[in-house]
């Protein structure tokens, strides 16, 4: 193990997430506002698509950070087989996945069943890791139609998942603190993966947002909670990565390439017709 993975994995990353949420809370107006402003300076943050674009009308730079966008900036593709971005973000990596295995990179890789404590979703079909970095837009939202089914909260180390780190740790995503969503569509059920990383002091659920990151939730059955594509479905305060996989099957992740930057509601595959699962 690298120094920088130990140091992540044993160092001060812990307090460090901690002091950071705390501090993102902070509604002091004029630290909030340095805050805000130095950091949309740093990363450029677009604030153009953003209903509130001054420091000043934010509560907090977690305010700030899961700040939510004009209805018209993010248009989500019609079509009922669509299968949407459930982010704005990078793809790092995707691809078909077998044996329970995604390939990160060259030479890593994260396990299925250790990402989502599961034997729930098939070993073989498509997938997408997806990097939202600092400028991004930070909700998540329903990549299809579909029924919430059950749920995971994992706690985990809080490596962060850069690209170095994407190219270096083997399991790398499968360490993070992360929630698991499996959604439920009549031709069968996808995953989404939403993945914790340093600094990231809580991923917020639209079902239950105040459930502490390192809080386990081992998988359980969700009734009722029905979502239509592009739907809101959590946040992240801060960071990270979100995990799109479809089984075999089920439909095709299309035209996606390593370091394509896609948007909330973007086509990014095809869901098979529910005539041709039957």
């Amino acid at each position: 193990m690298q120094f920088s993975q130990w140091l992540q994995q044993w160092g001060p990353s812990y307090w460090l997430t901690r002091g950071a949420g705390w501090l993102a809370q902070l509604e002091t107006p004029w630290l909030k506002d340095f805050l805000i402003e130095q950091y949309i300076n740093f990363y450029r943050v677009d604030m153009t698509s953003a209903i509130r674009q001054d420091a000043r009308q934010f509560l907090s730079f977690q305010d700030f950070f899961t700040r939510e966008l004009k209805p018209a900036a993010r248009p989500i593709h019609a079509g009922s087989n669509a299968i949407v971005s459930p982010v704005d973000g990078t793809v790092a990596s995707c691809g078909p996945y077998a044996n329970n295995t995604l390939i990160q990179y060259k030479n890593t890789a994260t396990n299925l069943f250790n990402l989502t404590g599961s034997s729930r979703l098939p070993s073989r079909g498509q997938f997408a890791i997806l990097y939202l970095s600092p400028r991004d837009y930070h909700r998540i939202h329903a990549p299809v139609d579909s029924q919430l089914a059950a749920i995971s909260r994992t706690g985990g180390s809080r490596y962060s998942v850069n690209s170095r780190n994407h190219r270096n740790v083997d399991g790398l995503y499968e360490r993070n603190v992360r929630v698991n969503c499996f959604l439920h569509m009549p031709q069968g059920e996808i995953l989404l993966v939403l993945v914790g990383a340093m600094i990231v002091s809580s991923i917020q659920t639209v079902w239950d947002d105040q459930s502490p990151p390192d809080e386990q939730v081992f998988e359980k059955e969700v009734e009722g909670l029905r979502f239509e594509a592009g739907d809101e479905i959590a946040r992240f305060c801060l960071g990270s990565t979100a995990i799109l996989l479809v089984p075999d099957g089920l439909g095709d992740l299309n035209g996606l390439s390593a370091g394509q930057f896609i948007r909330m509601g973007e086509a990014i595959g095809t869901l098979t017709s529910r005539s041709e699962t039957q």
